[in-house]
C-alpha cells in the first residue's frame, strides 16, 4: 500500500538524514487515512517544500494511548526533530491543529519509516548508491569484484545495487546482472531506472549482455531509464539501445 502526506520542511530533512525515524501521526477528523491499516513494508509518499516527493518505507507501527506512553516507550532521539525533552516534545504536538482532540479521542502512532528516495534527487542518489558500493578487492587469486556497481531503482520504490564479479573463466556477471539477482531474489521484476559507475567513478553504459538480460525482465523493461550523465542527468531508455530486439513479443 502506498499512502501520500504532506510533511513539514524540517521533519523531511530529518527523515532523509536519519535523524528522525519515526513519524508521529492521529487520526484527525476527516482525515482520509487509517493509519491502523499501515502494514510493514507499505510506502509513504511524502510531500515537503524543501524535498519534493519523497518516498519512505513503513518499518514498524505501534499504537499508543497518549503522548506521554508514546515517548516514554519509544523515546525522542528518533521521534522528534525539534527537541530530545519529553514535556517539550509533549507540547510541540498537541499544538499541531487537531492533534490533541484527536489524541484524546483516538490515540496517536508512531510510525518507523526508512528514507528511501526523493525524486528531485533520483539520479544522484543512485549514482551516489552505486559508487558507494565499489570497493575493488581480490576474492581469491581467481576471483575480483566491486571494481564497477550498478544500482537499480524498481517500480515498488525499492533501490537494489550490485557490483561486477570477474573471473579467469566465463562465470562472473557485471554490476548490473548482480543488482538485478538482488531484485528479483526479493521478488520484484519491473526496474524503473538504472545507474553503473565504472571503475573510474564515470557513469558507464551497459554491456550487451546486460541489455538483452534487462529487455527479458518484464513487458515495460523498454521503458527502463539509463543515466548517461551524473551532471547534466541526461539518460536514455533501453529501448533506444536495442531498437529491434528479437523478443518483444515475448515478455
Amino acid at each position: 500500500m502506498i499512502i501520500k502526506l504532506n510533511i513539514n520542511d524540517r521533519a523531511a530533512l530529518a527523515i532523509k538524514n536519519k535523524t528522525k525515524r519515526i513519524e508521529i501521526r492521529a487520526h484527525k477528523e476527516n482525515d482520509k487515512y487509517d493509519y491502523n491499516k499501515l502494514r510493514k513494508n507499505d510506502v509513504i509518499e511524502f510531500n515537503s517544500n524543501n524535498l519534493g516527493i519523497f518516498y519512505a518505507r513503513v518499518k514498524e507501527v505501534n499504537h499508543y494511548d497518549s503522548l506521554d506512553e508514546l515517548f516514554t516507550l519509544e523515546g525522542t532521539r528518533y521521534t522528534t526533530s525539534s527537541t530530545s525533552d519529553k514535556e517539550e516534545a509533549i507540547k510541540n504536538v498537541n499544538q499541531l491543529e487537531g492533534y490533541e482532540s484527536a489524541i484524546q479521542k483516538s490515540g496517536v502512532y508512531a510510525i518507523h519509516v526508512e528514507y528511501l528516495y526523493s525524486e528531485n534527487r533520483v539520479w544522484q542518489e543512485l549514482y551516489e548508491k552505486a559508487k558507494s558500493v565499489k570497493n575493488p578487492r581480490d576474492v581469491s587469486g581467481m576471483i575480483s569484484a566491486w571494481g564497477v556497481g550498478a544500482a537499480i531503482l524498481t517500480k515498488n520504490h525499492n533501490i537494489y545495487t550490485g557490483v561486477c564479479i570477474d573471473t579467469a573463466s566465463t562465470l562472473g556477471m557485471c554490476g548490473e546482472r548482480n543488482a538485478i539477482a538482488n531484485m528479483i531474489t526479493n521478488g520484484e521484476n519491473e526496474i524503473v531506472k538504472l545507474v553503473c559507475v565504472d571503475s573510474k567513478g564515470n557513469v558507464g553504459s551497459p554491456c550487451g549482455a546486460c541489455r538483452e538480460y534487462l529487455m527479458q525482465l518484464d513487458k515495460n523493461s523498454k521503458n527502463i531509464e539509463i543515466l548517461k550523465n551524473e551532471k547534466t542527468e541526461e539518460y536514455v531508455k533501453l529501448e533506444d539501445l536495442i531498437p529491434d530486439w528479437w523478443g518483444y513479443d515475448r515478455v
